[in-house]
């Protein structure tokens, strides 16, 4: 058993510890995002779970998902209370730890794995969390399983038929970086600002630019959860300000920034920016 969701609690009460919140309005037509706290609790990350786990039975697909989660204080709490939900329901949970949102859709292919549900908040404001998820690899989920999903964990449809499993694999970025810069590196040595404002691609996105050959400027590339300077968001005027000055300052030849879980990357020099989707994304 496992209650039906309320749309709203208040905390710092015994209901908002002992009953899952979900308000509705987060589930959108491809993903889903709500306020940590005021729009969902802890339990609700765990019914959000349960209900994918259902939904992932009643589609006939392996109930084998893999689970990564972006850099926020509590990213991997709200993981963990998902994966919690997913065993419930009967899913083998291979979870990848931290990583960029591209990342765990690759590892749906690199371990054979299905389904994937990485929790990120993407390029919005701490306090944000949210969900992407997918049960027919490349694709993630569109407004059908949207609707679905959201139906059986409003209304506790849930199936709870037990018999899940976790296991973490270890070291899982290395694998991601090794497809990435194991090809033909530029002809020409390019010098990249890589402006990741403290967020979840600082771990990663140097170390992938120098393996193709970049001489490589970080910019806000150490990981600080509490994003000191701005939020990595690459439509911030003040993160795309940041770039545009250390291009002009170190005279790079471009700048890459990343949002918060490298879905989106932005260039920039010094005459235009650019938003983009590549293998990051």
């Amino acid at each position: 058993m496992f209650s039906k969701p309320k749309p709203a609690l208040t905390p710092n009460t015994y209901a908002y510890e002992s009953e899952p919140m979900v308000k509705p309005t987060g589930f959108r037509e491809y993903d889903a995002r709500w306020l940590l706290g005021t729009e969902i609790n802890l339990m609700g990350v765990q019914a959000l779970g349960i209900g994918l786990g259902t939904l992932i039975h009643q589609l006939d697909v392996k109930p084998e998902i893999v689970t990564g989660h972006d850099f926020r204080a509590y990213s991997a709490s709200v993981k963990t209370a998902l994966i919690s939900g997913l065993m419930a329901a009967g899913c083998n949970v291979h979870d990848i730890g931290l990583a960029v949102t591209p990342m765990a859709y690759f590892a749906q292919f690199d371990l054979d794995v299905p389904c994937v549900a990485m929790v990120t908040a993407s390029h919005n404001d701490n306090g944000w969390t949210g969900v992407k998820m997918g049960a027919n690899r490349p694709l993630t989920f569109g407004p059908d399983e949207m609707t679905r999903l959201k139906q059986i964990v409003l209304e506790a449809r849930f199936d709870m038929r037990g018999g899940g499993s976790y296991a973490f694999v270890e070291n899982f970025p290395a694998r991601y970086i090794a497809d990435l810069t194991n090809r033909p590196k530029i002809k020409r040595r390019l010098k990249v600002v890589c402006a990741c404002g403290n967020g979840t691609a600082g771990a990663f996105a140097p170390q992938v630019l120098e393996a193709v050959g970049c001489e490589v400027v970080r910019l806000d590339c150490d990981l600080d959860h509490t994003f000191p300077k701005y939020n990595p968001n690459t439509e911030d005027m003040k993160m795309l300000h940041a770039m545009r000055d250390e291009v002009l300052r170190v005279k790079a030849d471009v700048a890459l920034g990343f949002d918060g879980a490298a879905t989106v990357a932005e260039w920039s020099t010094t005459r235009v920016r650019k938003s983009l989707r590549t293998k990051w994304a």
